[in-house]
């Protein structure tokens, strides 16, 4: 019995997957890819390679740019500035803990960057897509 609660216990660690993201690949004001779909347990890998960027929640409408610290939602995130120096691309890690959709956005520059279109969407929908949210974030 304590075997199965154990493998039980690990089957979401298994099944989960990272999804990569890249962060200013190029030295553009691009995450890529720029929306990710994924469940529970999964983690997103932002790796950082040029500049000083950061990835933070922000909302999907009105006051888009720049993203508050610390972000937006009960299960939003900042990853704060990483900057990159040298050869260091440094990453940050988040674990998906739910489906809903989230936002996010570069705040470097007061929000230059998010309104330059540096955005992501974690599961986004049909009535809450990347397209908009980009478009909002422009005119933000």
């Amino acid at each position: 019995m304590l075997f199965k609660a154990v493998l039980l216990a690990l089957i979401p660690a298994i099944v989960a997957v990272d999804h990569p993201v890249t962060v200013a690949q190029g030295g553009a004001l691009t995450f890529t890819p720029n929306q990710v779909v994924a469940d529970p347990g999964d983690t997103i890998t932002f790796t950082f390679v040029s500049k000083n960027h950061t990835v933070t929640t922000t909302n999907f409408s009105g006051a888009v740019c720049p993203p508050p610290d610390g972000g937006v939602g009960p299960n939003g995130f900042d990853s704060g500035f990483l900057p990159v120096v040298g050869t260091d691309t440094p990453q940050f890690v988040f674990t998906v803990v739910d489906t809903e959709p989230h936002f996010a956005a570069c705040k470097q520059g007061g929000g230059t960057h998010c309104q330059a279109g540096m955005t992501f969407a974690l599961n986004p929908t049909e009535e809450m897509t990347f397209a908009e949210f980009d478009a909002n974030a422009r005119k933000s």
